[in-house]
């Protein structure tokens, strides 16, 4: 059953006016806070997750408008997910942002990976930041059609991956697209392989043991493991054409080389890379940091 409340309903009450001070109300209103609940909110793709759901029958979800709020200020914010379920649960500023009820707030943090998963399924990050890009463009009376790539940068909020992770991400991200749309060509892959990419992406690698050699040995198994399946399915009509698939090649072909047959991590992948999968337009040049992004007409 289907669980969405139009965050353009105005209540009759806001259930949030006796737990902030005058103060602390003039400025949540006029913060981030204020301006993602009454401008941002609306824009999450929920009719999108809808569609994961009967509309009638089962428990009720989550409430979707919160639930898609959730996923893009964790990415915005760069929060595990469990520091985003604490946030979703205890933080009142947050709360007001989602719209959320003041009291018995409920989330579990495998209910918060779902809701992750089904944004990566659906690749509905992309479209998200589109549409709050054009829509804080809009309310601040920006014309960003035209713009110098020399001297103007567009900030990208999403996280900034280290390279080992990077890579690592966008093959979850491929793997599990073909696990939804063909799952016995993803069980054919071997098992070791699908067990190595199986956690969630704030985890993956997690057990990685520190250290410089086993990390430097981490980085060759996940470039080893891009050109095998850049090679496995850069044929398959139902997989080369996806989006994903299209992002680990480019991925593939910025950090890697293959000389002789051996795969190689290049040392110095060079400027224009892709930071983050889910902002594949975000890359590093020479004057920027990590995560911005340099766009021109």
């Amino acid at each position: 059953m289907i669980h969405s409340v139009d965050p353009q309903q105005t209540p009759l009450f806001d259930a949030y006016e006796p737990v902030f001070s005058g103060v602390a109300r003039n400025r949540i209103r006029t913060g981030w806070q204020g301006v993602f609940r009454h401008a941002i909110l609306e824009l999450m793709p929920v009719d999108a997750l809808a569609g994961h759901f009967d509309p009638a029958m089962g428990r009720p979800t989550k409430e979707l408008y919160s639930m898609a709020g959730l996923v893009f200020l964790m990415e915005f914010r760069n929060w595990t997910e469990e520091e985003a379920t604490e946030a979703y649960l205890f933080d009142n500023g947050v709360g007001y942002a989602l719209n959320l009820p003041v009291y018995q707030r409920t989330l579990s943090t495998r209910t918060l990976e779902r809701y992750v998963r089904l944004f990566h399924e659906d690749d509905l990050a992309a479209g998200v930041e589109r549409a709050v890009t054009e829509r804080l463009c809009a309310l601040l009376d920006q014309d960003v059609r035209q713009q110098r790539q020399d001297s103007t940068h567009v900030f990208s909020q999403m996280a900034s991956f280290g390279r080992t992770r990077l890579m690592g991400v966008t093959i979850k991200r491929f793997l599990t697209q073909v696990k939804r749309h063909d799952e016995a060509r993803y069980r054919a892959l071997p098992e070791a392989f699908r067990e190595r990419y199986a956690p969630s992406e704030h985890r993956i690698f997690a057990d990685c043991a520190k250290g410089e050699a086993p990390r430097r040995q981490l980085r060759q198994t996940v470039a080893e493991d891009m050109h095998y399946l850049v090679q496995e399915f850069s044929g398959d009509e139902r997989h080369h054409g996806r989006s994903t698939f299209l992002a680990l090649v480019k991925v593939f072909e910025q950090q890697c080389t293959v000389v002789e047959s051996k795969v190689e991590v290049k040392s110095h992948p060079g400027g224009d890379v892709i930071q983050n999968p889910s902002d594949p337009e975000a890359t590093r040049d020479g004057h920027s940091a990590s995560g911005q992004a340099t766009k021109s007409n």
